[in-house]
């Protein structure tokens, strides 16, 4: 049996090199790998009607690591290909992976990327802590709220639209401009937030609103834990083949295992 990683996201070469280097990772016991005569990778353009292509991949191993490597065309910043591999065995037999989809992106400075996931994670952070200070009512709620809001738009509306950039040559593809999930979860996320918040700053004349309007961030960390628990990336850019340019739509699911031919 194997323990395989497949690649889903592949860097372009800055030196804008043709192809470029996929490399499939397999974790088995030295016995089964030694049972593989051979392998075949086949892929394709995603979304196409193109016929899968075939390359005969070489092989490199690492203690109880196997490297299968492929060179494969390089796609445009956010094109997608599908790929299986076939795994031939010293008897003649053939195992077949399910599909998986890649998608290429170039370069994003380290810097900003880290920065990205910090602040997105101490926004997640801020906002639970929010949610649960609601039930104690001798906490000033409404500076942690405050945070949440700052983390979340820097993670959100700065940061994560210039890795995009970086990324797909694209600032912003949730609404209005296209139907990007990513975008899309943290404006919902950030409207949320920003709309609680006013209605606690807001001296409303309902003395019984304002002693329950805190519960209110509980609320709003609800709306966040399920905006988070939407995949990263769901109905992010992608490369439009026909059109020639960089839309939204659904990534491909995909499943890591291997079934007999």
């Amino acid at each position: 049996s194997f323990a395989v990683s497949f690649p889903r996201s592949l860097v372009r070469p800055a030196n804008r090199d043709p192809e470029t280097l996929l490399t499939v990772t397999f974790r088995s016991a030295v016995e089964d790998r030694n049972q593989i005569l051979g392998a075949v990778l086949y892929y394709k353009r995603y979304p196409s009607d193109d016929p899968f292509k075939a390359v005969v991949p070489s092989f490199s191993v690492d203690k109880e690591k196997m490297f299968l490597n492929a060179e494969i065309p390089v796609q445009p910043s956010a094109g997608k290909i599908t790929y299986y591999i076939q795994l031939i065995g010293g008897d003649g037999t053939t195992v077949n992976s399910a599909e998986t989809t890649l998608r290429f992106r170039d370069h994003v400075p380290g810097v900003a990327l880290i920065l990205h996931i910090l602040f997105v994670f101490f926004a997640f952070l801020f906002s639970n802590f929010t949610g649960i200070y609601a039930f104690a009512r001798d906490v000033k709620i409404n500076p942690y709220a405050l945070i949440t809001i700052i983390m979340l738009f820097t993670g959100g509306f700065i940061l994560g639209p210039l890795v995009q950039k970086y990324a797909f040559g694209v600032w912003w593809s949730g609404w209005p401009a296209g139907g990007d999930m990513t975008d899309n979860k943290t404006l919902i996320a950030l409207l949320t937030w920003a709309a609680v918040y006013m209605l606690n700053r807001i001296p409303f004349a309902s003395a019984r609103f304002c002693r329950w309007r805190r519960f209110l961030y509980l609320a709003a960390a609800l709306v966040t834990m399920a905006v988070y628990s939407i995949p990263h990336s769901t109905a992010g850019s992608q490369y439009n083949y026909e059109k020639g340019t960089i839309v939204t739509g659904r990534d491909q699911t995909t499943e890591h295992d291997f079934g007999t031919e």
